[in-house]
């Protein structure tokens, strides 16, 4: 059985990192990107097919808040599960804006792979 895929978007090429060592420790297949500048989200996620998109909030000087609701819309990636990330609590406004969840950094690693697994989880079941 082939892993699931996350697509971790976070302008901290550490903070990418971090998350796919973790992420595939949980058996999960994971690519990153640290700038999306330029790149249309719809595009980004043509191409890299994932099954759950991890996003920080502060891409840069920008609120990466405007890609939930762009892929909310979209006839194709709609039901993509995303998890928010951000070291300021905006949980509220990610989770209203359409996300699946949110984390606060820094990290604590169990409720990143619990948030992750679960998303995912209810995701697939949401399928069946």
């Amino acid at each position: 059985m082939e892993k699931p895929k996350i697509l971790i978007v976070d302008d901290d090429a550490t903070t990418c990192g971090l998350l796919e060592t973790v992420l595939s420790m949980e058996n999960y297949q994971t690519t990153s990107t640290n700038s999306i500048k330029g790149k249309d989200i719809i595009t980004l996620l043509n191409q890299e097919k994932p099954q759950l998109l991890i996003l920080d909030f502060h891409l840069g000087s920008q609120e990466a808040i405007h890609y939930v609701t762009t892929i909310r819309v979209d006839e194709n990636w709609r039901n993509l599960p995303i998890l928010i990330t951000s070291a300021i609590d905006r949980s509220q406004v990610c989770l209203k804006a359409g996300a699946n969840g949110f984390i606060l950094k820094p990290f604590n690693w169990q409720d990143v792979t619990g948030s992750v697994n679960e998303i995912y989880k209810n995701s697939v079941n949401k399928e069946v």
